[in-house]
Protein backbone atom coordinates (compact mmCIF):
# COMPACT_ATOMS: atom_id res chain seq x y z
CA UNK A 1 0.00 0.00 0.00
CA UNK A 2 1.39 3.42 -0.98
CA UNK A 3 1.78 6.33 1.41
CA UNK A 4 -1.11 8.12 -0.27
CA UNK A 5 -3.44 5.14 0.11
CA UNK A 6 -2.38 4.64 3.69
CA UNK A 7 -3.11 8.25 4.60
CA UNK A 8 -6.48 8.21 2.81
CA UNK A 9 -7.38 5.07 4.74
CA UNK A 10 -6.13 6.53 8.03
CA UNK A 11 -8.21 9.71 7.76
CA UNK A 12 -11.17 8.22 5.87
CA UNK A 13 -10.73 10.58 2.90
CA UNK A 14 -12.37 10.07 -0.49
CA UNK A 15 -10.30 8.08 -2.98
CA UNK A 16 -8.38 10.33 -5.31
CA UNK A 17 -8.07 13.14 -2.71
CA UNK A 18 -4.85 15.05 -3.31
CA UNK A 19 -2.61 15.54 -0.27
CA UNK A 20 -0.46 18.56 -1.03
CA UNK A 21 1.87 18.77 1.96
CA UNK A 22 2.48 17.58 5.51
CA UNK A 23 4.24 19.37 8.37
CA UNK A 24 5.45 18.57 11.86
CA UNK A 25 3.51 20.56 14.47
CA UNK A 26 1.54 20.34 17.72
CA UNK A 27 -2.17 20.54 18.52
CA UNK A 28 -2.33 23.00 21.38
CA UNK A 29 -4.25 22.08 24.52
CA UNK A 30 -3.89 21.47 28.23
CA UNK A 31 -1.14 19.11 27.15
CA UNK A 32 0.13 19.76 23.60
CA UNK A 33 0.04 16.77 21.25
CA UNK A 34 2.93 16.62 18.81
CA UNK A 35 2.32 14.97 15.45
CA UNK A 36 1.87 15.88 11.79
CA UNK A 37 -0.67 17.98 9.94
CA UNK A 38 -1.65 16.95 6.41
CA UNK A 39 -3.10 19.57 4.07
CA UNK A 40 -5.27 17.97 1.41
CA UNK A 41 -7.50 19.12 -1.42
CA UNK A 42 -10.66 19.37 0.71
CA UNK A 43 -9.48 18.55 4.22
CA UNK A 44 -6.96 19.48 6.89
CA UNK A 45 -5.95 16.38 8.87
CA UNK A 46 -3.87 15.97 12.03
CA UNK A 47 -2.48 12.74 13.48
CA UNK A 48 -0.54 12.09 16.68
CA UNK A 49 0.25 8.91 18.55
CA UNK A 50 2.33 9.70 21.57
CA UNK A 51 2.94 6.79 23.89
CA UNK A 52 -0.35 5.12 23.03
CA UNK A 53 -2.53 8.25 23.18
CA UNK A 54 -3.89 8.67 19.63
CA UNK A 55 -5.35 11.79 18.07
CA UNK A 56 -6.93 11.59 14.62
CA UNK A 57 -8.51 14.90 13.59
CA UNK A 58 -10.15 15.57 10.20
CA UNK A 59 -11.45 19.08 9.36
CA UNK A 60 -13.41 19.75 6.17
CA UNK A 61 -12.42 23.00 4.49
CA UNK A 62 -16.12 23.81 3.98
CA UNK A 63 -16.64 23.69 7.79
CA UNK A 64 -13.99 26.35 8.46
CA UNK A 65 -15.41 29.76 9.34
CA UNK A 66 -12.15 31.57 10.06
CA UNK A 67 -8.40 31.05 9.69
CA UNK A 68 -6.26 33.28 11.89
CA UNK A 69 -2.58 33.78 12.71
CA UNK A 70 -2.37 36.09 15.71
CA UNK A 71 1.28 35.60 16.63
CA UNK A 72 4.55 34.20 15.31
CA UNK A 73 3.85 30.58 16.22
CA UNK A 74 0.07 29.84 16.29
CA UNK A 75 -2.46 29.10 13.56
CA UNK A 76 -6.09 29.14 14.78
CA UNK A 77 -8.83 27.34 12.86
CA UNK A 78 -12.40 28.26 13.90
CA UNK A 79 -15.26 26.09 12.66
CA UNK A 80 -18.79 27.19 11.87
CA UNK A 81 -20.07 25.38 14.99
CA UNK A 82 -17.78 27.51 17.19
CA UNK A 83 -15.04 24.95 17.85
CA UNK A 84 -11.47 26.26 17.65
CA UNK A 85 -8.27 24.32 17.02
CA UNK A 86 -4.86 25.89 17.58
CA UNK A 87 -1.70 24.50 15.96
CA UNK A 88 1.86 25.62 16.68
CA UNK A 89 5.45 24.41 16.59
CA UNK A 90 5.82 24.80 12.81
CA UNK A 91 9.25 25.07 11.23
CA UNK A 92 7.85 27.67 8.79
CA UNK A 93 4.46 28.85 10.02
CA UNK A 94 3.93 31.38 7.24
CA UNK A 95 4.28 28.72 4.53
CA UNK A 96 1.66 26.55 6.23
CA UNK A 97 -0.71 29.47 6.78
CA UNK A 98 -0.45 30.62 3.18
CA UNK A 99 -1.20 27.13 1.87
CA UNK A 100 -4.22 26.74 4.17
CA UNK A 101 -5.51 30.20 3.32
CA UNK A 102 -5.16 29.60 -0.43
CA UNK A 103 -7.16 26.35 -0.23
CA UNK A 104 -9.88 27.83 2.01
CA UNK A 105 -10.30 30.99 -0.09
CA UNK A 106 -10.13 29.10 -3.41
CA UNK A 107 -7.01 30.86 -4.65
CA UNK A 108 -5.08 29.08 -7.42
CA UNK A 109 -2.06 27.34 -5.93
CA UNK A 110 0.15 28.40 -8.83
CA UNK A 111 -0.03 32.01 -7.56
CA UNK A 112 1.55 31.06 -4.23
CA UNK A 113 5.29 31.60 -4.13
CA UNK A 114 5.93 30.39 -0.59
CA UNK A 115 5.34 26.72 -1.39
CA UNK A 116 5.32 24.29 -4.29
CA UNK A 117 2.81 21.51 -4.87
CA UNK A 118 4.23 18.08 -5.55
CA UNK A 119 3.47 16.08 -8.66
CA UNK A 120 2.00 12.60 -8.56
CA UNK A 121 5.34 11.13 -9.52
CA UNK A 122 7.07 13.00 -6.71
CA UNK A 123 4.46 11.85 -4.22
CA UNK A 124 4.98 8.25 -5.39
CA UNK A 125 8.76 8.43 -4.88
CA UNK A 126 9.92 5.14 -3.38
CA UNK A 127 11.80 6.60 -0.43
CA UNK A 128 8.90 8.85 0.51
CA UNK A 129 6.47 5.94 0.33
CA UNK A 130 8.70 3.68 2.40
CA UNK A 131 9.24 6.25 5.13
CA UNK A 132 5.55 7.26 5.21
CA UNK A 133 4.56 3.62 5.63
CA UNK A 134 7.13 3.09 8.33
CA UNK A 135 5.98 6.25 10.04
CA UNK A 136 2.36 5.16 10.25
CA UNK A 137 3.25 1.55 11.08
CA UNK A 138 5.49 2.66 13.87
CA UNK A 139 2.84 4.97 15.28
CA UNK A 140 0.04 2.46 14.95
CA UNK A 141 1.85 -0.72 15.99
CA UNK A 142 4.24 0.72 18.54
CA UNK A 143 7.08 -1.17 16.91
CA UNK A 144 9.49 1.56 17.97
CA UNK A 145 9.58 0.22 21.53
CA UNK A 146 11.70 -2.84 20.71
CA UNK A 147 15.27 -2.03 21.72
CA UNK A 148 16.17 -2.73 25.33
CA UNK A 149 18.76 -0.19 26.37
CA UNK A 150 19.43 -1.07 30.02
CA UNK A 151 17.90 -2.56 33.15
CA UNK A 152 18.32 -1.94 36.86
CA UNK A 153 17.21 -3.79 39.95
CA UNK A 154 16.18 -1.77 43.02
CA UNK A 155 15.89 -3.02 46.55
CA UNK A 156 12.40 -1.68 47.14
CA UNK A 157 8.95 -2.41 45.79
CA UNK A 158 7.00 -1.02 42.85
CA UNK A 159 5.05 1.56 44.87
CA UNK A 160 8.25 2.93 46.39
CA UNK A 161 9.78 3.23 42.90
CA UNK A 162 6.89 5.42 41.81
CA UNK A 163 7.07 7.54 44.99
CA UNK A 164 10.85 7.94 44.68
CA UNK A 165 11.15 8.85 40.97
CA UNK A 166 7.85 9.43 39.13
CA UNK A 167 5.33 11.03 41.50
CA UNK A 168 4.56 14.74 41.23
CA UNK A 169 6.49 15.26 44.46
CA UNK A 170 9.12 12.55 43.94
CA UNK A 171 10.97 11.87 47.18
CA UNK A 172 14.40 10.91 45.80
CA UNK A 173 15.12 12.04 42.22
CA UNK A 174 12.46 13.45 39.88
CA UNK A 175 12.71 14.19 36.17
CA UNK A 176 12.92 17.90 37.04
CA UNK A 177 15.82 17.15 39.43
CA UNK A 178 17.63 15.34 36.62
CA UNK A 179 17.15 18.14 34.13
CA UNK A 180 18.35 20.66 36.70
CA UNK A 181 21.46 18.55 37.29
CA UNK A 182 22.11 18.80 33.54
CA UNK A 183 21.91 22.62 33.81
CA UNK A 184 18.71 22.87 31.74
CA UNK A 185 16.77 26.13 31.94
CA UNK A 186 13.12 27.23 31.69
CA UNK A 187 11.90 23.90 33.08
CA UNK A 188 8.09 23.67 33.12
CA UNK A 189 6.69 20.36 34.38
CA UNK A 190 2.94 19.82 34.70
CA UNK A 191 1.14 17.55 37.18
CA UNK A 192 -0.11 14.08 36.31
CA UNK A 193 -3.67 14.15 34.92
CA UNK A 194 -5.85 11.25 33.68
CA UNK A 195 -6.29 10.87 29.93
CA UNK A 196 -9.90 11.56 28.91
CA UNK A 197 -10.43 8.47 26.75
CA UNK A 198 -8.40 6.20 29.07
CA UNK A 199 -8.88 7.11 32.77
CA UNK A 200 -6.48 4.36 33.92
CA UNK A 201 -3.62 6.11 32.11
CA UNK A 202 -2.10 9.41 33.26
CA UNK A 203 -0.08 12.00 31.36
CA UNK A 204 1.96 15.13 31.90
CA UNK A 205 4.35 17.22 29.82
CA UNK A 206 7.58 19.10 30.30
CA UNK A 207 9.10 21.97 28.37
CA UNK A 208 12.71 22.98 28.89
CA UNK A 209 15.78 24.37 27.17
CA UNK A 210 18.85 22.12 26.88
CA UNK A 211 22.48 22.85 26.08
CA UNK A 212 23.81 21.50 22.77
CA UNK A 213 27.31 20.32 21.93
CA UNK A 214 28.68 19.51 18.50
CA UNK A 215 25.84 21.25 16.66
CA UNK A 216 26.99 24.00 14.26
CA UNK A 217 25.70 27.49 15.07
CA UNK A 218 23.50 26.12 17.89
CA UNK A 219 24.32 26.07 21.60
CA UNK A 220 20.84 25.34 22.97
CA UNK A 221 17.44 23.99 21.93
CA UNK A 222 13.88 23.95 23.18
CA UNK A 223 12.66 20.49 24.14
CA UNK A 224 9.18 19.05 24.67
CA UNK A 225 8.49 15.78 26.50
CA UNK A 226 5.18 13.98 26.88
CA UNK A 227 5.03 11.38 29.66
CA UNK A 228 2.41 8.73 30.37
CA UNK A 229 2.12 6.00 32.97
CA UNK A 230 -0.22 3.15 33.75
CA UNK A 231 -0.18 0.99 36.87
CA UNK A 232 -1.09 -2.67 36.85
CA UNK A 233 -1.10 -5.28 39.62
CA UNK A 234 2.60 -6.09 39.46
CA UNK A 235 3.86 -3.79 36.70
CA UNK A 236 4.22 -0.10 35.89
CA UNK A 237 4.45 1.14 32.29
CA UNK A 238 5.99 4.61 31.90
CA UNK A 239 6.63 6.26 28.52
CA UNK A 240 8.30 9.41 27.29
CA UNK A 241 8.12 10.95 23.80
CA UNK A 242 10.69 13.67 23.17
CA UNK A 243 10.85 16.35 20.49
CA UNK A 244 14.05 18.38 20.24
CA UNK A 245 12.70 21.38 18.41
CA UNK A 246 15.70 23.50 17.39
CA UNK A 247 18.23 20.92 16.20
CA UNK A 248 18.78 20.29 12.49
CA UNK A 249 16.09 17.91 11.13
CA UNK A 250 14.30 18.16 14.46
CA UNK A 251 10.95 18.04 12.66
CA UNK A 252 11.80 14.66 11.14
CA UNK A 253 12.09 12.46 14.23
CA UNK A 254 11.13 11.91 17.83
CA UNK A 255 12.79 9.86 20.57
CA UNK A 256 10.57 7.34 22.31
CA UNK A 257 11.38 5.67 25.63
CA UNK A 258 9.48 3.08 27.64
CA UNK A 259 10.11 1.94 31.20
CA UNK A 260 8.77 -1.42 32.33
CA UNK A 261 8.98 -1.69 36.11
CA UNK A 262 8.14 -5.18 37.39
CA UNK A 263 7.62 -6.34 40.96
CA UNK A 264 10.10 -9.02 42.06
CA UNK A 265 10.26 -11.24 45.10
CA UNK A 266 12.02 -10.15 48.30
CA UNK A 267 10.50 -6.67 48.04
CA UNK A 268 12.53 -5.69 44.94
CA UNK A 269 11.63 -4.28 41.52
CA UNK A 270 13.23 -4.50 38.07
CA UNK A 271 13.41 -1.55 35.66
CA UNK A 272 13.83 -2.30 31.96
CA UNK A 273 14.34 0.67 29.64
CA UNK A 274 13.52 0.50 25.94
CA UNK A 275 14.31 3.31 23.53
CA UNK A 276 14.40 4.10 19.83
CA UNK A 277 14.15 6.87 17.29
CA UNK A 278 10.91 7.17 15.31
CA UNK A 279 11.16 9.03 12.00
CA UNK A 280 8.08 11.02 11.06
CA UNK A 281 9.58 12.35 7.85
CA UNK A 282 12.12 11.13 5.33
CA UNK A 283 15.67 12.44 5.66
CA UNK A 284 19.10 11.49 4.31
CA UNK A 285 20.53 11.99 7.83
CA UNK A 286 18.55 9.10 9.31
CA UNK A 287 21.64 7.04 10.25
CA UNK A 288 23.43 9.99 11.85
CA UNK A 289 20.32 11.11 13.75
CA UNK A 290 19.66 7.60 15.08
CA UNK A 291 23.27 7.06 16.14
CA UNK A 292 23.60 10.41 17.93
CA UNK A 293 20.17 10.18 19.58
CA UNK A 294 20.73 6.65 20.90
CA UNK A 295 24.22 7.45 22.17
CA UNK A 296 22.82 10.60 23.80
CA UNK A 297 20.06 8.58 25.50
CA UNK A 298 22.57 6.01 26.75
CA UNK A 299 24.82 8.73 28.15
CA UNK A 300 21.83 10.39 29.79
CA UNK A 301 20.74 7.14 31.46
CA UNK A 302 24.28 6.56 32.72
CA UNK A 303 24.12 9.98 34.39
CA UNK A 304 20.60 9.29 35.66
CA UNK A 305 21.43 5.98 37.35
CA UNK A 306 24.61 7.44 38.81
CA UNK A 307 22.68 10.34 40.35
CA UNK A 308 19.96 7.95 41.54
CA UNK A 309 22.58 5.80 43.31
CA UNK A 310 24.08 8.90 44.93
CA UNK A 311 20.65 10.03 46.15
CA UNK A 312 19.71 6.56 47.42
CA UNK A 313 23.04 6.15 49.20
CA UNK A 314 22.65 9.59 50.79
CA UNK A 315 19.10 8.68 51.82
CA UNK A 316 20.27 5.37 53.34
CA UNK A 317 23.14 7.11 55.12
CA UNK A 318 20.74 9.72 56.49
CA UNK A 319 18.37 7.03 57.71
CA UNK A 320 21.26 5.13 59.36
CA UNK A 321 22.42 8.35 60.99
CA UNK A 322 18.92 9.00 62.28
CA UNK A 323 18.70 5.42 63.55
CA UNK A 324 22.10 5.79 65.20
CA UNK A 325 21.03 9.05 66.83
CA UNK A 326 17.88 7.37 68.06
CA UNK A 327 19.96 4.51 69.47
CA UNK A 328 22.33 6.96 71.15
CA UNK A 329 19.38 8.87 72.55
CA UNK A 330 17.88 5.60 73.73
CA UNK A 331 21.15 4.51 75.35
CA UNK A 332 21.58 7.93 76.99
CA UNK A 333 17.99 7.83 78.14
CA UNK A 334 18.48 4.29 79.39
CA UNK A 335 21.62 5.30 81.29
CA UNK A 336 19.80 8.27 82.74
CA UNK A 337 16.89 6.06 83.68
CA UNK A 338 19.28 3.54 85.24
CA UNK A 339 21.00 6.30 87.21
CA UNK A 340 17.69 7.65 88.37
CA UNK A 341 16.54 4.12 89.22
CA UNK A 342 19.76 3.45 91.14
CA UNK A 343 19.37 6.69 93.03
CA UNK A 344 15.74 5.84 93.80
CA UNK A 345 16.78 2.36 94.92
CA UNK A 346 19.62 3.76 97.02
CA UNK A 347 17.25 6.29 98.53
CA UNK A 348 14.72 3.55 99.20
CA UNK A 349 17.42 1.36 100.71
CA UNK A 350 18.62 4.24 102.85
CA UNK A 351 15.10 4.99 103.94
CA UNK A 352 14.51 1.30 104.57
CA UNK A 353 17.68 1.09 106.62
CA UNK A 354 16.68 4.15 108.58
CA UNK A 355 13.24 2.69 109.01
CA UNK A 356 14.73 -0.63 110.12
CA UNK A 357 17.03 1.15 112.53
CA UNK A 358 14.15 3.22 113.78
CA UNK A 359 12.02 0.13 114.16
CA UNK A 360 14.88 -1.68 115.87
CA UNK A 361 15.41 1.21 118.21
CA UNK A 362 11.68 1.32 118.77
CA UNK A 363 11.54 -2.39 119.55
CA UNK A 364 14.65 -2.13 121.70
CA UNK A 365 13.08 0.72 123.64
CA UNK A 366 9.84 -1.19 123.99
CA UNK A 367 11.80 -4.23 125.16
CA UNK A 368 13.65 -2.14 127.74
CA UNK A 369 10.38 -0.66 128.90
CA UNK A 370 8.81 -4.12 129.17
CA UNK A 371 11.82 -5.45 131.12
CA UNK A 372 11.70 -2.45 133.39
CA UNK A 373 7.98 -2.90 133.98
CA UNK A 374 8.48 -6.61 134.48
CA UNK A 375 11.21 -6.01 137.05
CA UNK A 376 9.01 -3.54 138.89
CA UNK A 377 6.16 -6.03 138.74
CA UNK A 378 8.44 -8.74 140.17
CA UNK A 379 9.66 -6.40 142.93
CA UNK A 380 6.07 -5.59 143.80
CA UNK A 381 5.24 -9.30 143.93
CA UNK A 382 8.30 -9.97 146.09
CA UNK A 383 7.36 -7.11 148.37
CA UNK A 384 3.80 -8.38 148.63
CA UNK A 385 5.07 -11.84 149.42
CA UNK A 386 7.40 -10.44 152.04
CA UNK A 387 4.57 -8.35 153.49
CA UNK A 388 2.39 -11.47 153.61
CA UNK A 389 5.12 -13.41 155.34
CA UNK A 390 5.65 -10.59 157.85
CA UNK A 391 1.92 -10.43 158.49
CA UNK A 392 1.84 -14.19 159.18
CA UNK A 393 4.86 -13.97 161.44
CA UNK A 394 3.32 -11.01 163.26
CA UNK A 395 0.11 -13.01 163.75
CA UNK A 396 2.04 -15.95 165.09
CA UNK A 397 3.87 -13.68 167.54
CA UNK A 398 0.58 -12.20 168.76
CA UNK A 399 -0.82 -15.70 169.25
CA UNK A 400 2.31 -16.73 171.10
CA UNK A 401 2.13 -13.67 173.37
CA UNK A 402 -1.50 -14.43 174.21
CA UNK A 403 -0.59 -18.01 175.00
CA UNK A 404 2.19 -16.87 177.33
CA UNK A 405 -0.16 -14.47 179.11
CA UNK A 406 -2.67 -17.24 179.66
CA UNK A 407 -0.07 -19.49 181.12
CA UNK A 408 1.16 -16.81 183.50
CA UNK A 409 -2.32 -16.17 184.74
CA UNK A 410 -2.76 -19.78 185.58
Amino acid sequence: MSAKDLLIQLFGLPKGEIIFQDYSCALKGLISKYGRIFIAENHICFYANLAGSKTNLVIKLDDIAKLDSKNKSDIDITLKDGKTFCFNGFHDKDQVYNLMNALISGQPLSNQTTFQTTTDSAREDDSQIENAEVEIQFLQSGASMDQEMCKFTFSFNLDKFFEFFLADDALVYSIADHRQSEKDTDIQLTKWTPIEDNPTMFQREMKNVIKLTGVPFKDKSKMHKLFTYKKEADKLIYTCTTHTLDVPYGNCFQAEEKWEVSQLEDNKCLLKIFASVVFTKSTMMKGTIMSKTMSGLKEDYEKWINNVKIRLEAMAKSQKSQASNINHEYEDSKKLDDNILNKIMQTNQSQQQKQNISQSQFYQGRKSELLYLLSIFLLIIIMLIQIGILNKQSQKLENLEQLVLKLQQQ
